[in-house]
């Protein structure tokens, strides 16, 4: 059975049930995903992270339009393959340079999992002061770590949505594919959104894109075949 919690005892969840503790969103994005939203400038193969992924020879619109997204009115979730960022002008050096790429194979004892998200605020979707757009970032990035540790789902009762916790659901495997950005794309009305229910909306995304992904990579495999010297 789903255990039940409000979001005042989300403060003082017991000890986790499995080794999985932790999701890691720092130095985990070795690119910008600006231009694949916007494509307000082109994207030459050789600015991108990995040119020799494949598909990377598609066009810029090509490589937008595959990339799985998930809409609601609250915010937008896309999902590129990390090889499709802009790579920086200037590599990056420590202790801000990038995790490895690719990702190290996942083990089922470790305590903490790496995952790529970007929250993107655009002026014309979110006219906010920078301490609200981090409050928001800090809930969107707490929503996914709860549902990838601790399988948290919503459920209706009377007293409106509760927070679950499916133990079945738990692990990093079950919403995260590696080697792959998440860019969330929030609106005014996320902030407003009780905490129970955008959980509920960032399973759903984090779901679609799950089984979305696969696909993907299937269409870019056929599409683009990698240039390797």
């Amino acid at each position: 059975m789903p255990s039940r919690l409000n979001c005042i005892q989300l403060r003082r969840l017991p000890k986790a049930p499995t080794p999985l503790r932790s999701v890691n969103f720092r130095h985990t994005t070795p690119g910008s995903s600006v231009v694949l939203l916007t494509k307000f400038k082109p994207q030459p193969t050789r600015e991108l992270f990995d040119p020799n992924y494949p598909g990377a020879r598609l066009s810029l619109s090509r490589r937008q339009s595959l990339a799985p997204r998930w809409v609601s009115k609250h915010f937008t979730l896309y999902a590129f393959p990390k090889a499709f960022l802009t790579k920086p002008d200037v590599p990056y050096s420590m202790p801000y340079k990038p995790r490895p790429y690719p990702e190290r194979p996942r083990r089922p004892e470790q305590r903490s999992v790496d995952m790529s998200l970007q929250v993107i605020a655009f002026n014309s979707r979110v006219m906010l002061k920078p301490i609200v757009r981090t409050k928001i970032k800090r809930r969107l990035k707490e929503a996914v770590r709860l549902i990838v540790t601790r399988g948290a789902a919503v459920e209706e009762s009377r007293g409106g949505l509760n927070i679950v916790f499916r133990m079945e659901d738990i692990g990093a495997d079950k919403w995260i594919v590696p080697d792959w950005t998440y860019v969330a794309l929030p609106t005014t009305e996320i902030i407003r959104m009780p905490f129970a229910e955008q959980i509920g909306l960032m399973r759903k995304g984090l779901g679609y894109l799950h089984r979305r992904i696969p696909d993907v990579e299937e269409i870019l495999k056929r599409e683009g075949i990698p240039s390797r010297s």
